[in-house]
């Protein structure tokens, strides 16, 4: 937990514009992967997401921006601990955080491919917060670019 920084988790080619999907099964299989095929993660990364998010959604409702934070069941998915942005190309339906069939149109979706359950609690946190800030997200919603999303992250989470 020593000098734990969640903006070293931030890698630019982990950073998508426009991905195009129909459910967020496709979503977080598309999003697994690439960071399998970058070497991130491991062969079955996307399935351990997929089954976390069935059981615990991990959609947020928020006002600029409709978020949601997927993550594996199990951590030893993980090759090296990242935090994947993917801005979608149209709105794809997760289940809301809390809930067992509220849909919410997601927009933006951070995948967390994180070792460690201390550091995936503070990665949560961290982003909750964010997302709870409405000029972070508007911040967030303008960039347009991996790098300018990239600096924006870090700015905004520093």
């Amino acid at each position: 937990m020593d000098n734990y920084k969640i903006t070293n988790l931030l890698f630019e080619e982990l950073i998508t514009f426009d991905l195009e999907a129909n459910t967020y099964e496709e979503v977080i299989q598309k999003v697994g992967n690439d960071a399998y095929k970058k070497g991130y993660v491991k062969n079955g990364f996307a399935n351990a997401v997929l089954q976390r998010e069935k059981l615990y959604p991990t959609a947020l409702p928020t006002n600029v921006l409709k978020v949601a934070i997927p993550h594996p069941i199990e951590r030893d998915t993980v090759e090296k601990s990242a935090i994947i942005v993917t801005k979608l190309k149209h709105p794809v339906d997760f289940v809301l955080m809390g809930s067992e069939n509220e849909l919410v149109p997601v927009e933006i979706v951070f995948t967390l491919a994180v070792n460690g359950g201390q550091h995936q609690l503070h990665i949560l946190q961290d982003l909750v917060s964010m997302f709870s800030d409405e000029g972070a997200m508007e911040k967030i919603k303008s960039a347009n670019s991996a790098p300018q999303m990239m600096h924006t992250l870090i700015d905004l989470l520093s």
